[in-house]
């Protein structure tokens, strides 16, 4: 089984290439939303996120309100190092064991998609490491479009990151989305035919 690393500045369109990637055929394991699941009642990451950060960050119901949270860890590198200390030793173990599952049942290709993946220490999962890419001024008109976040809230979760440099440095493939959709897929498509072990693929 063959693990890609997908990851990549807030923005730069993660998402879009994890979808291509999918329809190629490969199993894609979003952190974000196995993140979520930890905020969820009766998970011990909930409980740690209750005892640590109050229930003010909990909603009507008892589950994380990520908007509450997100106030807190962007305004405060401790704090966020804080949450991430508590939510990525889960979201680890449940990949890995997602993981396992992957490899009994034959799967070719899993991608795991991870904002972080670097600053998790996760690289040592996977086989190979994509980043994707954008221009600061195309990500901040994305983000303010899609999520309507101020300047300064895309500077703070931009900064919680690596830098594109950073990323682009020590990645093994690097997909710039800097044009149209069309040319986004069509560069994940070739990069896609370089795998490994696939038919007419490029050996390393």
């Amino acid at each position: 089984m063959f693990v890609i690393g997908l990851t990549g500045g807030i923005g730069t369109g993660k998402t879009e290439v994890a979808h291509v990637l999918r329809e190629l055929g490969a199993v894609v394991i979003e952190s974000d939303k196995v993140a979520h699941l930890s905020y969820e009642p009766g998970t011990t990451a909930h409980r740690e996120i209750s005892r640590q950060f109050g229930n003010t960050v909990l909603d009507s119901s008892g589950i994380v309100d990520r908007t509450r949270l997100d106030e807190i860890v962007f305004a405060s590198l401790g704090r966020r190092s804080e949450l991430e200390s508590i939510v990525w030793p889960a979201v680890k173990k449940w990949i890995t064991a997602r993981l396992a599952e992957e490899e009994k049942r034959g799967t070719e290709t899993v991608v795991i998609e991870v904002p972080k993946l670097y600053e998790a220490g996760w690289d040592g999962m996977v086989h190979t490491v994509w980043t994707v890419e954008a221009p600061e001024d195309v990500v901040v008109r994305r983000l303010e479009k899609r999520s309507g976040w101020s300047e300064s809230d895309i500077k703070a979760r931009s900064d919680a990151q690596m830098s594109r440099q950073e990323r682009v440095a020590i990645a093994d493939r690097v997909i710039e989305n800097d044009t149209t959709i069309d040319e986004l897929q069509d560069r994940v498509r070739k990069i896609w035919e370089t795998i490994p072990g696939r038919p007419g693929s490029i050996p390393k």
